[in-house]
């Protein structure tokens, strides 16, 4: 007879996933999206304090940086997934946290653009390892019926760990300015403590469940591995999956992109230290985080029950929402009523538009193929942060810091649409076996 699933809650587990492989990839949620974010955070600081730039190349300059990174993920990140598909999950997230905190170490001692360069793509080498792993694990320890429960946990540690970069974090350079270091070392400081915190992280994850999630008679090569990754894009719910990461991964750089830039300019125009102003677009940043964080869990909840292609609607649509709006804000210096109420609903669609886009793929990938399935998935996300760092550090420059917003609000409405269409052709099962029927 074989042994019952494990538990952690609510949360049934996959059969050979401990209680303890749980917690550790858990942990790693808390952190993961932190260290995904706060080294584009902290950029206007560097590019300020280390640099010297003037603010009308300020724009450019990140959306070089974000290219540069962007491109390297590119060229990796399908690779990592299979990669994964061939030596199991633990070893490539171990890899994809060492590699981070190289970068983190290295960043702030930059002293050029190119410089500067070289180090994003350190970085970006061990963020495409860890992005992949984080979704994939996220579709590998569940049981069908508690999927939508753990995603929305996992996205509600995802959010927690998020408030606790952009508000707490973010602080660090005004903190050590204050114990009495210079400006150029008060940033460099802080990017150390985020490096410890991703050694930290690499060895907690030698506690995930190692070897491979499904045996396979033999393993196939990794190209083979890729083509049979694309070859499921054939299930219109796959392709709408790879479609909505183009648009979910891009959402999240946006706002720390250039929304942090656009608080940081504003914030140092009123007199602010570019320390004091790094700080209060980590508060604007951490209110879009907190609130998607609450939501991450409501969304879960709801994805155990609806069909799994209506929440990508519903997910996508306050995305759509949530980005014009606050490309329609204009002054960022002050958290009126209005700007608070832009960036609930801009959390809103953060965490549900990524949300719902792990859900339906985590349903509808085959276990020995998740690894390069979601490896393709993010590579879809990282074309989209792609064009959203060319294309919105010129829209930011040349016609506005609202605009790229404007751009983003329009991106997730083609998305809200497309899934309109796939709801009604190709809406997938209503259940799965062992799991509650899903609600049309």
């Amino acid at each position: 007879m074989s042994a019952q699933p494990a538990r952690l809650g609510p949360i049934e587990l996959a059969p050979g996933v401990s209680r303890t492989n749980l917690l550790c990839f858990l942990f790693a949620s808390f952190v993961t999206i932190g260290l995904f974010t706060y080294l584009t955070l902290l950029t206007p600081y560097i590019l300020r304090v280390n640099l010297g730039l003037p603010e009308e190349q300020q724009g450019i300059v990140s959306g070089q940086l974000q290219f540069s990174q962007e491109i390297i993920i590119l060229l990796v990140i399908g690779l990592w997934g299979a990669l994964s598909d061939r030596v199991g999950r633990r070893a490539v997230f171990i890899a994809g946290f060492s590699i981070m905190a190289l970068a983190f170490a290295l960043y702030p001692f930059a002293g050029s653009v190119p410089e500067l360069i070289s180090y994003r793509l350190v970085y970006g080498v061990g963020l495409a390892a860890a992005s992949a792993m984080l979704a994939t694990i996220l579709a590998d320890y569940p049981a069908e019926r508690s999927r939508g429960t753990l995603i929305g946990f996992s996205f509600l540690l995802n959010g927690l760990g998020s408030v606790f970069f952009f508000v707490v974090l973010s602080r660090l350079p005004d903190l050590y300015s204050a114990q009495g270091a210079e400006e150029l070392w008060a940033g460099r400081l802080a990017y150390l403590t985020v490096a410890s915190i991703a050694v930290v992280t690499a060895i907690v994850m030698f506690g995930l469940k190692p070897g491979l999630p499904t045996q396979r008679e033999e393993k196939p090569p990794i190209g083979r591995l890729l083509v049979e990754g694309l070859q499921a894009a054939r299930n219109p719910r796959i392709a709408l999956a790879y479609g909505s990461a183009f648009a979910a991964r891009a959402d999240l750089a946006m706002v720390t992109l250039f929304l942090s830039l656009w608080v940081v300019q504003q914030s140092t125009a009123t007199g602010l230290t570019t320390a004091q102003a790094t700080a209060a677009a980590g508060l604007v940043i951490g209110i879009s985080q907190g609130v998607a964080t609450l939501f991450a869990p409501v969304l879960g909840v709801w994805g155990d029950r609806l069909n799994r292609v209506t929440v990508m609607i519903i997910a996508f649509g306050i995305a759509a929402v949530g980005y014009g709006w606050t490309g329609l804000i204009s002054d960022w210096t002050s958290l009126t009523v209005t700007n608070v109420s832009a960036l609930v609903v801009l959390g809103m669609g953060l965490s549900g538009a990524i949300l719902a886009s792990t859900l339906l793929l985590g349903q509808e990938a085959q276990a020995e193929l998740r690894g390069s399935i979601f490896g393709l998935q993010a590579f879809c996300g990282a074309v989209g942060i792609l064009t959203i760092a060319i294309g919105g550090g010129w829209l930011f420059d040349n016609i506005g810091p609202w605009a790229p917003f404007a751009a983003m609000g329009a991106a997730n409405g083609l998305i809200f649409l497309f899934a309109c269409i796939v709801r009604v052709v190709s809406p997938g099962e209503t259940g799965k076996p062992g799991a509650p029927a899903a609600i049309h």
